[in-house]
């Protein structure tokens, strides 16, 4: 018998957790401050709502559904998309092997600040401890996923996402209670209108929505498969809010602190490792907050990792017949093993190809543009050949809020996709 959610309110804290992640705590203050400010929000509001929403509902409505994971409902929509279907797997097996060296060092710098230790990123990354809190951040991810549905990933979700809340909001008030807050919230909400002109803006703000909400590699196509009756237009809403509160909400709290402390807003990755924990060291309070500060970030990476690893179980265990645990087991050993090179390339080995690390090539060769081709898989084969009478019956709504649900996902979303992707390819040459 399939897993299901216990309840409705489990369901959505779990996607909640698949959807806030790093992208939002981490990536997205400093997308902001490397896009202009206040104007990068105008087009990210336009990309989440008529670009991230209608995919969220598209993957709840095919889960729900075939009540399976990835490998099958493609297989059924047409064998000739079952190869589809594995490469979505495959690049979600793929960003997870990176995503959970990053885990690792969120983990790390929470456990350093909790005992009050001081670790350069430098030092850090000279040494082996990233391998070491690698293999535990894919340790704990598969413990969770091991337990279920309802005992690991629902549970784990029912503790985390408010507590990831209460976290930001803390951390929130004291950013504002800083003496340049006023210069950073003036930065962050002020448009600069002219920007809005730059093209590259725009593709940033889409590209973002679309990692931010964890859309297009089957994530909440394989949680939709363990939907009951919930509503998935309402679903999808709340989803998508609470996402988007979070995403604002850290730029709230990250930008008054780049500006406090003499920082640069386009810091970039650099910010959450090289430039905040220094300071945390010395001001008031700031191995509490420092500590506060990753730990909300490994809540966040955590509750995402362990949405990531499911679309591989899943996809074991519906389309070979794995028990759980074996197919939890299979999962994690493969995605360490693949993962370990990207480890090694922050550690004292330093493993790197045309001297850049090995995570950073995968990250934009499986993070970017294999997010983008599996986004365009999806949208494609759902739009141009799936019976559409399928989707209506899950999404419900008025026969012309269906229509334009569908014209969305035929036209606007793979047109969005192509121009992102050839923006991508022409700025690496």
């Amino acid at each position: 018998m399939r897993e299901e959610w216990s309840s409705s309110t489990g369901f959505i804290l779990a996607s909640i957790g698949s959807a806030v992640g790093i992208g939002n705590i981490w990536r997205f203050p400093y997308i902001v401050g490397e896009n202009g400010g206040g104007a990068f929000l105008i087009p990210y509001l336009i990309a989440v709502f008529l670009f991230g929403m209608p995919l969220i509902m598209l993957e709840f409505a095919l889960g729900r559904h075939f009540q399976t994971s990835v490998v099958p409902t493609f297989s059924t929509i047409g064998k000739r998309f079952r190869l589809a279907g594995f490469f979505m797997v495959l690049g979600m097996g793929m960003i997870l092997s990176y995503y959970l060296v990053i885990t690792g060092w969120v983990l790390a710098y929470t456990l350093f600040f909790i005992s009050g230790i001081s670790v350069p990123f430098a030092a850090f990354t000279a040494s082996y401890y990233p391998l070491l809190f690698f293999l535990i951040s894919g340790g704990i991810t598969f413990s969770v996923v091991m337990a279920g549905v309802k005992q690991g990933i629902e549970r784990l979700a029912k503790v985390l996402i408010p507590l990831l809340f209460g976290m930001l909001l803390l951390l929130l008030v004291y950013s504002i209670s800083l003496p340049g807050a006023l210069q950073g919230m003036r930065f962050y909400l002020t448009p600069d209108f002219e920007r809005l002109a730059d093209p590259l803006v725009w593709t940033a703000a889409f590209g973002q929505a679309f990692f931010s909400l964890s859309v297009g590699f089957g994530i909440l196509l394989t949680y939709g498969s363990y939907m009951r009756e919930e509503r998935i237009a309402q679903s999808a809403a709340i989803i998508t809010i609470s996402d988007l509160l979070v995403a604002i909400l850290a730029g709230f709290m990250i930008s008054p602190m780049v500006f406090s402390f003499g920082l640069t807003p386009a810091s970039g990755v650099q910010l959450a490792f090289v430039a905040l924990p220094p300071i945390f060291l010395v001001i008031r309070f700031g191995i509490f907050l420092g500590a506060v500060f990753f730990l909300l970030l490994f809540f966040a990476a955590l509750t995402s990792a362990v949405s990531m690893l499911e679309v591989p179980v899943a996809t074991l265990i519906d389309q070979y017949g794995f028990e759980r645990k074996k197919a939890a087991a299979l999962a994690s050993f493969l995605i360490i093993l693949v993962g370990l090179p990207s480890a090694l390339s922050y550690t004292a080995l330093k493993l790197q190809l045309f001297g850049t690390p090995l995570l950073d090539l995968k990250d934009f060769a499986f993070g970017t543009i294999g997010l983008i081709v599996a986004g365009l898989i999806l949208s494609i084969t759902a739009g141009w050949f799936l019976d559409h009478q399928i989707v209506f019956q899950e999404i419900g709504g008025s026969r012309r809020m269906q229509k334009l649900f569908i014209g969305i996902i035929k036209f606007f979303i793979p047109v969005i996709l192509l121009i992102n992707l050839v923006v991508r390819l022409i700025t690496l040459s």
